[in-house]
């Protein structure tokens, strides 16, 4: 049987799934497809499939926000939809296990920090739930990847420039649906939640502190705050990690390269803040990368 496992599929051409909320039917979704060629074919739809699924979840979770009757209802559905979403753009990539959770505790570590720096503690106290709603906002950094394709995302060569440009748009894409569903939860409930703050993390956490990032080319604090914290947490994350197309840097040389992108790339006050967590952080990144790897050891 698991030697044929591809002649089986084969013969699969319909999805359907029918969801149920608090015990309502909406309906059937259904996905259709011709018989599988390749695994290639396999893998492809089941990222198709995927994909449907968890926007249509989301799409039936939001309209069905105006029958909720507290805010910790609206609350908790918000959140099981948006780590839906960043999940899957986690899964697009396999070499980012757990870079979402990695960039979720080490957000946390630097707001909480803040909060005691003359640079910023005014204006976090001001913010009642900034400091979950950033952490939580974060994770939604590259849910724009969903839309670049996988030829270009896996690739383990260099981009070309087209290519490059390609993985660019990721920051608009981003930012275009988030956008949409921040909008929704405004006209229909009145509370954005975190979206907004979302919102601008993924548009604005590739700008650089110099103005030279992308996509508006912003030039310091014109750079959101939510945006600024989230970008040294994803470079870190990014260059300690295995990637398809690079080996993982050491703790020390990444938090040379920071040292050095100082007032170039980051903040220069929240360079100082991370360098100064940066046991914390390395702490939790050896342990989210230690479970992840136990995971898959298990799994296999």
């Amino acid at each position: 049987m698991r030697k044929n496992w591809k002649k089986y599929l084969a013969f699969i051409t319909m999805l359907s799934v029918v969801p149920i909320i608090r015990e309502l039917f909406f309906g059937v979704i259904s996905h259709h497809h011709t018989p599988f060629a390749s695994t290639e074919d396999i893998l492809h739809t089941g990222l198709e499939v995927l994909f449907m699924f968890l926007m249509a979840c989301m799409f039936l979770v939001l309209s069905y926000f105006h029958n909720l009757k507290t805010s910790r209802e609206i609350q908790l559905t918000q959140t099981v939809s948006i780590e839906a979403l960043a999940c899957l753009a986690e899964y697009r990539d396999a070499e980012t296990s757990q870079h979402l959770q990695r960039i979720r505790k080490f957000v946390e570590i630097l707001t909480r920090a803040m909060l005691n720096t003359p640079q910023f503690k005014d204006y976090l106290r001001q913010r009642n739930s900034y400091l979950s709603d950033i952490a939580n906002a974060s994770v939604l950094h590259d849910i724009g990847k969903i839309a670049i394709p996988d030829a270009i995302l896996l690739k383990p060569d260099s981009l070309t420039p087209e290519e490059y440009e390609a993985v660019k748009q990721q920051t608009l894409m981003g930012c275009e649906t988030l956008g949409a569903a921040n909008r929704y939860f405004k006209e229909r409930i009145g509370n954005e939640g975190y979206l907004a703050l979302a919102e601008s993390i993924a548009r604005s956490h590739h700008e650089k502190w110099d103005g030279s990032g992308y996509p508006d080319g912003l030039k310091g604090e014109e750079i959101p705050l939510a945006a600024r914290i989230t970008a040294i947490c994803d470079v870190y994350d990014a260059v300690t990690s295995d990637r398809v197309y690079k080996k993982a840097w050491s703790h020390e040389k990444a938090l040379a390269m920071i040292q050095e992108s100082r007032g170039v790339h980051f903040d220069p006050h929240i360079t100082d803040i991370f360098l100064a967590k940066s046991e914390e952080i390395r702490a939790v990144k050896n342990h989210l990368t230690w479970t992840a790897l136990s995971m898959f050891s298990c799994a296999a």
